[in-house]
């Protein structure tokens, strides 16, 4: 039985939720700044976001064809 059933979050949200963590957990060791947590925050949304793109296989092929 779910807690939180509005809530649908799969195993790439809990990779993701783990990833946000890890900078969290840096931070307060090696006393980073916050800028430092955000742009790393920052820096792995875009990462996960890039992740989940797909490719248009056409413009794939056109590419390796030049």
């Amino acid at each position: 039985m779910m807690m939180y059933p509005y809530l649908n979050l799969g195993p790439r949200d809990g990779v993701l939720l783990i990833a946000v963590f890890v900078p969290l957990v840096l931070t307060l060791i090696f006393k980073w700044s916050l800028l430092e947590f955000v742009f790393s925050v920052i820096a792995i949304m875009i990462a996960f976001l890039a992740g989940n793109m797909k490719t248009d296989k056409k413009d794939v092929l056109a590419f390796l064809k030049k």
